[in-house]
Formats: structure tokens, sequence, C-alpha cells
């Protein structure tokens, strides 16, 4: 089993994992709404580096 994890983990390159990425962020922006919810300060921070660096972009 884990030659068919390691056949499915050479098949992902930069292009599609980019894609991953930001296919999840975009979903934790819409389901996780900081101003809504009160999150831990760990994650908040997260999330504030996640909207720093899609403002980078």
């Amino acid at each position: 089993m884990s030659d068919r994890i390691a056949e499915c983990t050479e098949r992902i390159d930069a292009k599609i994992s980019k894609a991953v990425a930001e296919a999840i962020g975009v979903r934790l922006r819409i389901d996780v709404r900081p101003e809504e919810t009160k999150l831990p300060v760990q994650l908040q921070l997260l999330l504030n580096q996640l909207r720093s660096q899609d403002n980078d972009t």
C-alpha cells in the first residue's frame, strides 16, 4: 500500500499542489470568518499570515 501512496505523491506537481492549497484557502475563508467567530490566538495569527500572503500575490 505504501507503494501506491508513493505513486500518487509523485504525480502531484507544483501546479497541482498550489491549486489545492488555494482551494483550501478559499474554503477556509468562507467557512472560518474571524469577525463572526472567536478564534484561538494562534489560529488568528495564521489566518492573518494567509491574508497577508494573498495580498502579496
